[in-house]
C-alpha cells in the first residue's frame, strides 16, 4: 500500500511482510467491513454519475483487500509480493509508484488512495498525477488515518505499536488532506469516518473526520487537469 520513490525502506517492509499485512484483515473482519463501507459509500457517488462499471484505479493497492471487494479493476503497487496477491484477487496491478503513474491522461473516472498517501515521498506530485489520470469530471477518494483522532495521535506518538509498518508514515489531519486536494486540482465534497467509540458492538460509519482513525474524503476534479 506504499506508493513512494524507489529505495523507500517502507516498501521493503511491506514486501517482506505481505502475508502478515494481509492477515490483519482476516483478524479484524468487523473493522475491515466498516472501512469498506466508508470507502464504498463515497465510491457509489462516483458510480452514480459514471456508471457501475466506471473505470477506477487504486494507487497503492496493496494486496487488493479494498480494490477486489469494491470492484476496482486497476491498481498500482511498488511492493512486488503485495502486487502478486492483488493480481490473484483479480485486480489488474502494475508495479509502479504514485508519483509516476503509467497511464494516459484522463484514463479513470475515479482514483483512490486507501491509507497509502501517508507513505508517499511527494504527496503533491502524487495527487497531481492522480488528477492527470482522472476524468475532468471524475473524482479522487483519499482514505487516511486521521491524525486529529485520539487513535491517530497515539499512533503518531508510538508508531511501533502498529509494528514497523507505520514507522515511516506521515499521518495528517482531514484539514491537511483537504488543503493538499485543493492545491492539486480537486474540490472536496463529502467525507466518512469509522467510529469505534460510540458504544456499539461493531464499528459504525458516520460523516465527517476527526473522531475516527479511518477517514475518507471524496473530492471532485475541478476543471482542467492541474499541471
Amino acid at each position: 500500500m506504499i506508493p513512494r520513490t524507489a529505495g523507500n525502506p517502507a516498501v521493503a517492509v511491506f514486501d517482506e511482510r505481505a502475508e502478515d499485512y494481509d492477515q490483519w484483515f482476516d483478524e479484524h473482519p468487523n473493522l475491515h467491513r466498516a472501512e469498506l463501507t466508508a470507502v464504498g459509500e463515497l465510491l457509489a457517488q462516483v458510480r452514480a454519475v459514471h456508471g457501475a462499471d466506471a473505470r477506477c484505479l487504486e494507487i497503492g493497492v496493496g494486496t487488493g483487500r479494498f480494490a477486489a471487494p469494491l470492484g476496482i479493476g486497476h491498481g498500482v503497487e511498488p511492493a512486488p509480493r503485495m502486487a502478486r496477491v492483488a493480481r490473484a484477487r483479480g485486480v489488474d496491478t502494475v508495479i509502479a509508484v504514485a508519483e509516476a503513474l503509467p497511464y494516459r491522461s484522463g484514463a479513470f473516472a475515479c482514483t483512490l488512495f486507501v491509507t497509502s498517501l501517508c507513505f508517499v515521498a511527494d504527496p503533491l506530485r502524487a495527487l497531481r498525477e492522480a488528477r492527470r489520470v482522472t476524468y475532468d469530471d471524475g473524482a479522487v477518494i483519499v482514505a487516511f488515518l486521521d491524525l486529529a483522532s485520539d487513535a491517530g495521535l497515539a499512533l503518531a506518538a508510538t508508531p511501533q505499536r502498529a509494528g514497523s509498518y507505520y514507522a515511516a508514515a506521515h499521518l495528517r489531519t482531514g484539514a491537511e488532506i483537504t488543503e493538499l486536494l485543493r492545491g492539486t486540482g480537486f474540490r472536496p465534497s463529502d467525507s466518512r469516518q469509522v467510529r469505534t467509540d460510540l458504544g456499539d458492538e461493531a464499528p459504525v460509519v458516520r460523516p465527517g473526520t476527526g473522531d475516527g482513525l479511518f477517514c475518507c474524503l471524496l473530492a471532485h476534479a475541478d476543471g482542467a487537469a492541474a499541471g
